[in-house]
């Protein structure tokens, strides 16, 4: 028996950056790395600010690597880092970098230097998708738990999406198979709120 589910889309926004990932620490170690000199003056509105600043105070392409530097030294080689600060330029590495578990990390890299740099990166263009999900059979409510199988929610999203979309053509043998162990990598950010007895509100926040 085929699982059966009603899936209503409460919600669907294109943003620029990811709430809350960059906290007030993160902004401080990248002003440090930045060699700022004293915050002790600074609110935590101010040490944003003052990290889009001192970024312009860099040509677009070491801006990007200091970034980088900052945010991925350790699962990033420097040469890898240089690499991807000059793709960056032109790219959206949160789609296309060719390690998939990273383009969370790029995504909040290209966030924070197109503010810096409106005119020299790409757009960021994520979504944040709220969705009702109500099970049709019992069968089927045993699959909306509150810890979500990523897997589960990728081939979910996909059912309402045209075959000709990026998640087909990239994943079409995992989609179609037992096994998406890419599927976590898919789906950025997942939470979820049960709405009732068969029905639950899940929250995706993903690369477009």
């Amino acid at each position: 028996m085929v699982n059966s589910f009603h899936v209503e889309v409460l919600r669907f926004t294109n943003i620029l950056e990811i709430e809350g990932a960059r906290t007030t620490d993160h902004y401080s170690s990248l002003l440090d790395a930045l060699e700022f000199g004293d915050q002790s003056g600074l609110s935590d509105d101010d040490k944003r600010e003052m990290c889009l600043m001192s970024l312009q105070d860099h040509e677009p392409a070491e801006a990007a690597y200091q970034v980088l530097k900052h945010d991925m030294h350790d699962v990033l080689r420097d040469g890898q880092m240089r690499n991807a600060a000059t793709e960056m330029l032109d790219e959206k590495l949160w789609e296309e970098y060719a390690d998939s578990s990273l383009h969370e990390q790029m995504f909040n890299a290209g966030s924070l230097l197109y503010a810096a740099f409106p005119s020299s990166f790409p757009k960021p263009d994520a979504v944040h998708v709220v969705l009702s999900v109500t099970a049709n059979d019992a069968k089927s409510k045993a699959l909306l738990t509150p810890a979500l199988n990523e897997s589960f929610l990728v081939r979910l999203l996909a059912d309402g999406m045209d075959d000709r979309a990026a998640l087909h053509r990239l994943y079409h043998e995992e989609l179609a198979g037992q096994s998406f162990p890419n599927a976590a990598e898919v789906v950025w950010i997942v939470r979820t709120k049960p709405l009732s007895d068969d029905a639950m509100q899940i929250e995706v926040v993903s690369s477009g």
